[in-house]
């Protein structure tokens, strides 16, 4: 069984069901448990959702979370297309159940384009999350708001293999909230950059295959041309190809 967690409201329920679509699609042979944490979505997009995972013999859980969970936290950027609920992404192993060991995010503007079984299964000792680099992660000036070392990198938390039992044994939910608090004008990114802060020292990084994010098919400026050499099979074959910037429904 292959846990997968997303984060939508009802906005975000047809770009959810493409990315699980996709998921489905590619990974024939795979049995899924798709988790959505959503605020107050009616029962008929949830049924919606249903029915679709049924028609390939997965299963779907709905999480409705407090907002009290909420509480204390903002939007710091981009807030006309990103919604509070996007902290949820910080609460999973408060939210889901606590038999799951592992769970694999995913943002809901993604589409999935072959196995990613070789994913879920990479090794997660005493770490939090298994991430791909951010198209961001070249800029210092992150580096000097979040106060952590470059040599660590920055992550995109649009796709995420968390290790929950790490997180729950650091109480991770309860840390986000805690860093937030304390420093609300170090976070731009919202709970990217809350993440990044936390586990900067307790993450591995992937190969970009597994969250090919649009920017680096433009962000040309940021990346050398041996970079562009370096990964130019996992550019031409992402397995997941995340649409960060510029949405396809745009």
């Amino acid at each position: 069984m292959i846990h997968i967690a997303c984060n939508i409201d009802s906005n975000y329920v047809r770009h959810c069901a493409v990315t699980l679509v996709s998921l489905f699609e590619n990974n024939k042979k795979e049995q899924f448990m798709v988790h959505v944490i959503a605020d107050n979505l009616q029962e008929s997009l949830q049924k919606t959702l249903e029915n679709l995972c049924a028609q390939y013999q997965n299963h779907i859980a709905f999480y409705p979370p407090s907002l009290e969970l909420l509480k204390g936290f903002e939007i710091r950027k981009f807030s006309k297309r990103i919604s509070m609920a996007t902290y949820y992404r910080c609460l999973l192993s408060d939210i889901l159940p606590r038999d799951i060991e592992r769970v694999l995010y995913l943002d809901c503007d993604i589409v999935v384009l072959g196995n990613i079984r070789p994913f879920y299964d990479i090794a997660l000792d005493d770490i939090g999350a298994a991430a791909v680099e951010d198209t961001g992660c070249k800029e210092a000036h992150r580096y000097d708001i979040l106060q952590y070392p470059m040599e660590y990198s920055y992550f995109n938390a649009g796709v995420l293999l968390i290790n929950l039992e790490y997180w729950r044994t650091h109480n991770v939910p309860k840390a986000c909230a805690d860093y937030f608090h304390k420093y609300p004008e170090r976070i731009l990114f919202n709970d990217q950059d809350l993440l990044n802060s936390l586990l900067y020292q307790h993450k591995t990084f992937v190969p970009l295959k597994w969250n090919m994010q649009d920017g680096f098919y433009r962000n040309t400026k940021a990346f050398s041309s041996e970079w562009y050499n370096v990964h130019a099979e996992e550019l031409k074959h992402p397995v997941i190809l995340h649409y960060t910037n510029r949405k396809p429904w745009d």
